[in-house]
């Protein structure tokens, strides 16, 4: 996201609140697009009011219809009384998206002298990120730079790396000691959709302090800062509800705001089924309410494991969003009768003399909550269409991928060969940039195939285990992995020093010669590809070269993913 003239990476005053992880998500620059619960962002140029944001982006039919509910309760929680309908819930607080602010393209404004700052939270774009040379030269063009890690990083040592004069770099760097996920409190999520808490484990080191508690003094000190203002322009800080303490946030305090409130008395609502849309209730993401039912009932903290010999769903383990299903459209487990496709596996099925508080009968039942009306009959309207979330209920085989509904097979932006199954040779929608460092390979001076990936013994960008003795000693130099036939071709032996070379940049590698790659037949000529970890930098006990020194500022279309797994470089022994 950003704010103003400031690029964020990692974090940033809503970090706290409402995000997929309460800690902080570490993707914040990648989802410019969406406010927390999938909320599309409004932008300046469709969503002018309240009003026209939620006539535009609420379908007709599925379980969307209930957007206005959930947008309206997150403008509740973020500022409380100073949401009112008189003033639209105070939606023209929410800046307007105007362009693209992905990850790639935060770093060409950088770049074009377009940001002013940059906060980077737990990130090193200047090892991660694609075209290291422009990422690192964009750096130099801030006013000023926050950093906050447990060591000192690539990004924040940027000024004094190789070939860097640093009388010719005016970045102000900030360098803020953080805490390790080992020395904070807090909820943490993963990819299966589960929220479970942490305890802390031991009290971070001299002045390190945690993302909460940085997220919460950057938020209370704005606020002080602006306190008393009366610019139109500082209101929405100064509106925004922040009350979780002066130190350290109280983070069941934020638990229970993302889970949601009736406004009236300030009791937890008990799934996002209770939400509304008219300023009565507030929820910081309505895809967790239900994770703080009532008061004191934190069931992230639940530790509840289903016995081995189980289907192994673990509804009492964490909390699954939403509503603690552990399986989505779980409806399709069953069939159009409602019963099990594979008995043994049941995740819900339809019983028809269960009885209902009510005392009416026929109900689903099973070991995960039904992703639907729990009594809704297999033939009634709608019984048989498991995707709630789509207007027709039905899966698709289409997306609404910018590129259009049914996939193509593209070469990537750089490729040695021509695309034998389409006429077009790559995506014509690729994020393709034109600054004076966004360059791309010939394959006529690049013919062999480079693609990136992660060790083991490396975490991310490496900031933490190259720093971390025994780690370093198992994995103490850049390599490049090739095939025994291409070593052959360029007179390389295992263990060799190489250069390897794009249009970008060069590094310089140990050569690892192996049989796990082969020689490409593609068409009627032989192409080769080699393989280089990513890990490594200037900083830290193991150097080395970062092999996106040599990767393109090349997204995709629609999400603006770097293309680092397939680019062309040159190898020669060095």
């Amino acid at each position: 996201m950003l704010l103003g003239n400031i690029g964020v990476a990692g974090g940033g005053v809503n970090a706290l609140r409402g995000l997929s992880n309460v800690q902080g998500s570490t993707d914040m620059a990648l989802l410019f697009h969406i406010l927390p619960g999938y909320l599309g962002t409004p932008t300046r140029k469709d969503h002018p009011t309240l009003q026209a944001y939620l006539e535009k982006e609420t379908p007709k039919a599925g379980y969307w219809v209930n957007k206005p509910k959930f947008f309206v309760s997150l403008l509740k929680a973020w500022y409380g009384e100073a949401a009112r309908k008189d003033n639209e819930f105070a939606y023209q607080y929410l800046p307007k998206n105007s362009g693209n602010y992905s990850y790639l393209d935060l770093f060409e404004a950088m770049y074009a002298g377009k940001l002013n700052g940059f906060i980077v939270s737990g990130q090193n774009p200047a090892v991660s990120g694609p075209n290291s040379t422009l990422e690192r030269k964009a750096l130099e063009r801030l006013e000023w730079l926050v950093v906050r890690d447990l060591f000192e990083t690539e990004t924040a040592a940027f000024w004094k790396g190789p070939g860097v004069d640093p009388a010719k770099v005016a970045t102000e760097v900030f360098l803020l000691p953080a805490a390790t996920h080992l020395e904070r409190e807090g909820s943490y999520t993963n990819s299966g959709r589960w929220l479970q808490w942490k305890w802390k484990a031991v009290d971070p080191p001299g002045d390190a302090r945690s993302d909460g508690w940085f997220a919460n003094q950057l938020a209370l000190r704005l606020k002080k800062l602006y306190g008393g203002s009366r610019a139109p322009k500082d209101q929405p800080i100064l509106a925004l509800t922040w009350d979780y303490g002066d130190g350290e946030p109280n983070l069941e305090k934020v638990l229970a705001e993302v889970n949601g409130h009736t406004v009236a008395d300030g009791k937890p609502v008990k799934s996002f089924a209770f939400l509304a849309d008219d300023g009565s209730t507030a929820c910081g993401n309505w895809i967790y309410s239900g994770v703080f039912p009532a008061e004191g009932q934190n069931r992230a903290k639940s530790r509840k494991a289903d016995p081995p010999e189980s289907l192994g769903i673990n509804a009492g383990w964490g909390f699954s969003w939403p509503a603690n299903r552990r399986v989505l459209y779980n409806r399709a487990s069953a069939d159009p009768k409602g019963q099990p496709w594979n008995k043994e596996k049941a995740l819900i099925q339809w019983d028809p003399n269960a009885e209902l508080p009510d005392g009416k009968k026929g109900k689903w039942v099973g070991p995960d909550v039904p992703d639907f009306r729990p009594d809704l009959a297999p033939d009634a309207k709608g019984g048989g269409n498991p995707f709630i979330m789509r207007p027709d209920g039905k899966g698709g085989l289409w997306a609404p991928l910018a590129e259009g509904p049914f996939p193509e097979h593209y070469e990537p932006v750089e490729s040695p060969v021509r695309n034998l199954l389409s006429r077009v040779q790559f995506n014509p929608l690729a994020a393709i940039y034109k600054a004076d460092l966004d360059r791309l390979g010939d394959p006529k001076e690049f013919p062999i195939v480079a693609t990136t990936y992660r060790l083991t013994e490396h975490l991310h960008t490496g900031s933490i285990t190259r720093n971390l003795p025994w780690l370093v000693e198992l994995m103490p130099n850049l390599f490049c992995e090739m095939s025994r036939e291409l070593a052959a071709e360029k007179g390389i032996k295992n263990g060799d020093p190489v250069l390897v070379k794009s249009a970008r940049g060069e590094v310089r590698a140990v050569a690892y010669v192996t049989g796990r790659l082969k020689p490409f037949k593609l068409g009627d000529r032989v192409v080769h590809e080699v393989g280089i970890p990513w890990h490594w930098g200037f900083m830290g006990m193991a150097k080395g070269d970062s092999a996106n020194l040599l990767t393109p500022h090349v997204g995709d279309a629609n999400t603006r993913i770097q293309e680092s797994k397939a680019f062309l470089v040159d190898v020669r022994k060095g």
